[in-house]
């Protein structure tokens, strides 16, 4: 497989000055400063700090960006040979989804990148952070498989199940390249009842590695980097804000109850990503996406700070009640950001309920958070 090194990814911040006329003191005259009235430093105003990131942070953002860029050219319906037919076949094994995992536990992650059109013949290649630059340094097949951490130890689990069959695999990183060794097996043959063991089980404290996609479709083709930026931080929640609270909550009410455009975002690729649309629009069959055959109608709604920045964002419940509530239902968040209200939509979601700001289900074992900035929206899985 082809190895993308990503570009180093420049930073720069543009510094500008206001100028304008002064007085002029008087050549012989001093200014007086007595004890009683001490002279006052002249306040500076504050500019917002700028984020710093890691050198890998730069790295493995400057590949995806890399990744994107192969992606554009291959849907470029201009190049001498694009074929309609094979296109989406190149772009399977260009791009696809990713974790951060750091594997070996050296404080830097490894970007694992699943490449494949189906879920048999889906492949993971560890990348891992060399000399500034994103490098391969091994490949996997991941077919029928789910990644989970492996706390405390220089290994990720593998948890493969199909047909009856479960192992899981204990991938280390040795002498510099991923290796594999089996963990765990069974099956259920003679009884198809009997359910896979859990992965707590397996290898205690072990959680679900959610994948995020590699690319965001819209505006344009651009990298999923959102999730490597937020790598490691503190999501610590800020107090609410009044002032920016309620301008929030105005410019969302006006979405939802005035017919306020807004810009449809996916927060895991099964729907929603639809751009600049209404809620009208939006609820229609096909609205929130094409898989929509009845029209949606909205069930509930909350006043919640998911993403920690001091203001609220509204949850709501999208679901058909007269057709499949496993299918239709949807979670969408709605979210002011710089005077444009985004929506986030989370599919299927029927056996999810809402725990503070974390979506949990005890039928799937499996608890997550999201994370969102403009049109880039992922979910990070929580213990």
């Amino acid at each position: 497989m082809k190895k993308w090194i990503g570009m180093a990814l420049a930073m720069c911040l543009l510094l500008t000055a206001c100028g304008g006329k002064t007085a002029q003191a008087p050549e012989q005259e001093e200014p007086v400063v007595t004890e009683e009235e001490p002279a006052q430093p002249q306040q500076q105003p504050e500019t917002p700090e700028e984020p710093v990131y890691a050198d890998w942070q730069v790295a493995y953002a400057a590949f995806l960006m890399d990744l994107a860029g192969q992606v554009r050219t291959l849907r470029d319906t201009n190049r001498p040979d694009y074929d309609p037919n094979t296109v989406a076949l190149e772009i399977g094994e260009v791009s696809g989804t990713y974790v951060l995992y750091d594997i070996d536990k050296d404080g830097v992650p490894e970007l694992l990148l699943r490449y494949g059109l189906g879920e048999a013949g889906y492949h993971t290649t560890v990348y891992g952070y060399r000399d500034g630059t994103a490098v391969e340094i091994g490949d996997v097949p991941t077919g029928h498989t789910s990644l989970y951490t492996w706390p405390e130890e220089n290994a990720v689990a593998l948890n493969w199940g199909h047909m009856g069959g479960h192992f899981v695999k204990k991938l280390s990183i040795v002498d510099g390249k991923p290796e594999e060794t089996m963990f765990f097996e069974e099956d259920n043959f003679n009884d198809p009842e009997k359910p896979y063991s859990a992965m707590t089980d397996i290898v205690p404290g072990s959680m679900y590695l959610r994948e995020t996609r590699t690319l965001v479709e819209l505006p344009e083709l651009a990298a999923m980097i959102l999730l490597i930026y937020n790598y490691g931080q503190d999501r610590t929640a800020a107090e609410i804000d009044p002032e920016r609270d309620a301008a929030a909550k105005k410019a969302i009410e006006n979405v939802l109850q005035n017919g306020g455009a807004f810009y449809g975002v996916t927060a895991d690729g099964f729907g929603g990503d639809t751009g600049w649309t209404t809620l009208e629009a939006y609820l229609q069959p096909g609205g929130a996406t094409e898989y929509a055959d009845l029209p949606l109608e909205m069930t509930e709604q909350a006043w919640l700070d998911f993403n920690g920045d001091g203001r609220r964002e509204a949850f709501l419940t999208v679901r058909n009640a007269e057709g499949d509530r496993f299918l239709d239902t949807k979670y969408v968040i709605f979210s002011e950001q710089e005077g444009t209200v985004y929506a986030y939509c989370l599919n299927y979601k029927e056996n999810y309920e809402l725990d503070g700001i974390i979506f949990r289900s005890e039928l799937m074992e499996d608890a997550f958070g999201v994370s969102f900035d403009k049109e880039q929206c992922y979910q990070y899985g929580v213990e």
